[in-house]
């Protein structure tokens, strides 16, 4: 019977999916932790890369609200030429930006 305790802080939006994939596939949290450090041991390393799985690349709720927005084209500005573009670009931001190509 295993009576080790692990408590540790998460985020509750990343607990409520993860719990919600694990329901689905009728695994509890404690089963998958116990099969996730069981993997950490056997491999002697993470069972996948951190990179694979970097947060920043997790929308938050805004981000993801604009990417579906933007999909949309809703707020989407559309420019004839580079040029447009850019010339909006430094108007609203204020800089002298060079858009020239580096390459």
């Amino acid at each position: 019977m295993a009576t080790g305790r692990i408590q540790q802080r998460i985020d509750p939006e990343l607990q409520k999916r993860a719990e919600a994939v694990l329901k689905a596939l009728g695994i509890r949290p404690a089963q998958a932790i116990t099969l996730f450090y069981m993997e950490i041991t056997r491999q002697m390393n993470l069972p996948f890369h951190p990179r694979d799985v970097c947060l920043e690349e997790i929308p938050n709720k805004r981000l993801a609200k604009s990417m579906r927005d933007a999909r949309k084209g809703i707020g989407v500005q559309k420019f004839a030429t580079e040029e447009d573009f850019f010339a909006t670009l430094k108007k609203k931001l204020g800089a002298d930006i060079d858009n020239t190509n580096t390459n």
